[in-house]
């Protein structure tokens, strides 16, 4: 078949009403299309690579195929309204069936002719009615054939998974992916209380691949109705058809705890497979009350048998499994609150193949013994407020998450209600890049609790410069975290927009004839709908021809209209229809070594730019985009004077223009800096450097 015409069909199939809202979709039509001339080389995980750059260690071949079964149904539909007419259909053989060397039979995409012979579809049938006893006697066998062959294929295709679930009164409810019930089971003694369970929400249900195989399982921490009776939770394990597997029950004998002593279960997390260890379990107990401690994280085999565990005197809430340090490795994150340190919270980090030991306490009166030497990769303390200490007995450290190679948590300074958040945010280096109020709670219930009085005085400046003192117990190379100033073109583009400022702090935006070239800046912001009505330009009326060459950002939420794909608060950089290059320029506002990190990004179907960065007239990176999504991603790290200019370029190829630029720069504070925060809340090195990213005024209301 011409290959001409089977670009045109995928070109029309892209650019259909039917495919206009799916992204996600065309994407992935587009790498099949590729590599449609060598199909047998497409692994899932290249697919994976291509639609979740950024999930490659969480995705697996299953949800390759999840989409690929999506894609059927859309060329399906597609085909049955505006493709009616088409010439060519594509579409997704099966590819369940395996040949008896294991290898796969089908190709990933198919292109043919509508009226194409070999289609049984396309053929007519003519029956001769006298031969009615015979197709009578024909359509009973086809009868069976078909009860049989439904049969076996309702035992070959995967069943649905357990994909959510709730408490129901006395019983627990599992859910598939479309909301409908797998199984149930009755609980007679009921639920523990809506504090531990939190109103029924199904907090303490998890959903884990124990076997790598696809096959979920549910695990579920049973808490029976307060009696008598103290109780511990029990953690059950169900497979995917709901047949309990094991129980485990949280907690040891410490010689340092009274008896009966009761644990309760509040996360569950998996360690991945390595070529030393097979996949294991982690779970997160406390003992009863678990803000008073201690805390046990343990490590358990595939069938609830515990391996290691270790012992944390303070009380853990929050634990996640991440790669924390982007080897590819899996770390144990929990965060809470360590009595042993003046109840200030905390943050630890466990290395999975060292779940073991106690934590080490400087108040003795805390420490558990009997045990081995603590194994803790890192372990922060967080600083109280003054209104903390004034009026309560500890702050606490919740929900620690990484986001794009970020670690952040915040901290509660109140207690009674809860809240208060002060968000915290730690570089892939662990440089401490933001310490602010996560919104006006904070600063309000201060101004309150130190309105009248001798104590009386307002949040000020010395007090908010303490949130930077982090104290490092474990894993840094000083006793304090360090801290660095952090530019970010995307957070810093709406307010020299607004403001009509270019340059913009140290950021500014213009145009070049290269890489090298000089470059000019653009003179005029507009807001023409092109690209969305939230995207805000950076043009230049002189050599503008449809908005380019133009520097771009999105503040609302993502746009996708089959031609651009915009993501919310992110930046994009459209080359010149004329030849230009649009430029994102740094200026260095101090001498020192700058962290330079990010990607540039495909943001058009058809997209073909040449991308760069320049530092100081010299060019230290360079690639292509050639399709939607793709990601060049950058890790650089620069010697940098004051003045000096690092410039993010995106020039026209062989297609169309509009290229995504997400970029983080950091310089660490040198240790004779006193860091602080700019009259706008920003960290700054020392109080005459220029603002950073984060501020009070725009950290409000962001999640953490």
């Amino acid at each position: 078949m011409d290959p001409g015409a089977i670009h045109e069909q995928i070109d029309r199939i892209l650019h259909s009403q039917s495919f206009a809202n799916k992204g996600q979709l065309r994407k992935l039509l587009e790498v099949l299309y590729t590599n449609m001339q060598s199909h047998a080389a497409l692994k899932p995980d290249q697919v994976i690579k291509e639609l979740w750059p950024a999930e490659t260690k969480t995705k697996r071949p299953a949800d390759v195929a999840t989409e690929m079964n999506r894609l059927r149904h859309a060329l399906r539909s597609y085909y049955e309204s505006e493709g009616d007419g088409d010439p060519i259909t594509i579409y997704l053989p099966n590819r369940g069936v395996t040949a008896g060397d294991g290898t796969r039979q089908r190709p990933w995409i198919v292109a043919k002719t509508r009226l194409d012979p070999e289609d049984e579809a396309g053929r007519s049938w003519h029956v001769d009615l006298r031969s009615w006893p015979q197709l009578v006697l024909v359509a009973a066998l086809a009868t069976v054939f078909a009860f049989t062959g439904h049969f076996l294929l309702s035992m070959l295709l995967p069943s649905p998974q357990p994909r959510m679930g709730r408490l129901d009164g006395t019983r627990l409810r599992i859910m598939g992916a479309d909301g409908k019930e797998l199984w149930s089971k009755e609980f007679a003694q009921g639920f523990g209380p809506d504090s531990y369970y939190e109103k029924d929400n199904g907090t303490r249900i998890w959903f884990l691949d124990l076997e790598g195989k696809g096959h979920t399982s549910v695990l579920f921490s049973y808490l029976p109705t307060p009696d008598a009776q103290p109780h511990s939770s029990t953690l059950i394990c169900y497979s995917d058809r709901g047949k309990e597997k094991w129980r485990w029950t949280p907690g040891s004998k410490l010689p340092e705890i009274d008896e009966p002593a009761t644990y309760r279960t509040f996360a569950v997390g998996l360690l991945r497979a390595t070529e030393k260890r097979p996949l294991r379990i982690v779970v997160l107990s406390n003992l009863d009350p678990w803000w008073g401690g201690p805390s046990q994280i343990a490590a358990l085999d595939s069938k609830g048998k515990t391996l290691s565990e270790y012992w944390h005197s303070g009380g853990f809430h929050d634990m996640v499994v991440v790669d924390l340090y982007g080897d590819g490795k899996d770390e144990i994150v929990a965060s809470g609150i360590a009595h042993g340190y003046d109840a200030r919270a905390t943050l630890v980090v466990l290395d999975a193949d060292r779940v073991s030991g106690a934590s080490k306490e400087v108040q003795p009166e805390y420490q558990l013994h009997g045990m081995a030497t603590d194994q803790e990769r890192l372990r922060l303390l967080f600083p109280r407020s003054d209104l903390n200490r004034a009026a309560f007995r500890y702050n606490s450290a919740i929900e620690p998450a990484v986001q794009h190679g970020d670690l952040r948590l915040s901290v509660l300074e109140c207690l009674a209600p809860v809240g208060c958040p002060v968000r915290y945010e730690f570089d892939k280096n662990l440089h401490l890049i933001a310490a602010h109020p996560g919104n006006q709670e904070f600063e309000n219930a201060h101004g309150r609790f130190y309105k009248n009085g001798k104590d009386a005085h307002s949040f000020g400046a010395e007090e908010q410069a303490a949130f930077l003192k982090v104290r490092c117990l474990v894993g840094c190379p000083s006793e304090f975290v360090p801290v660095a100033e952090t530019y970010d073109p995307a957070a810093s583009f709406e307010k020299g927009w607004t403001t009509h400022s270019n340059p913009n702090g140290v950021w500014s935006y213009g145009y070049s004839s290269g890489f090298t070239d000089a470059i000019t800046l653009y003179d005029r912001t507009v807001r023409n709908g092109i690209n969305g009505p939230n995207a805000q330009y950076w043009i230049s009326p002189a050599v503008n021809r449809g908005g380019s060459p133009s520097a771009e950002y999105n503040g609302g939420p993502a746009f996708n209209d089959g031609n651009v794909d915009f993501p919310a608060e992110r930046l994009v950089l459209v080359a010149g229809i004329g030849g230009q290059y649009s430029d994102l320029v740094f200026t260095a506002p101090g001498s020192g070594q700058y962290s330079i990190e990010g990607n540039f990004r495909g943001a058009q179907y058809g997209v073909g730019t040449f991308v760069g960065i320049v530092a100081d007239g010299r060019v230290v990176f360079r690639s292509r985009i050639t399709s939607v999504g793709q990601l060049a991603p950058f890790r650089i790290t620069l010697d940098l004077d004051a003045g000096s200019k690092v410039v993010f370029s995106v020039g026209p190829d062989r297609g169309r223009q509009n290229t995504g630029i997400s970029a983080t720069i950091t310089k660490p504070c040198a240790l004779t800096d006193k860091p602080s925060f700019t009259s706008a809340g920003e960290i700054a090195c020392s109080t005459s450097a220029p603002a950073a990213r984060t501020s009070l005024k725009s950290a409000a209301g962001r999640t953490p």
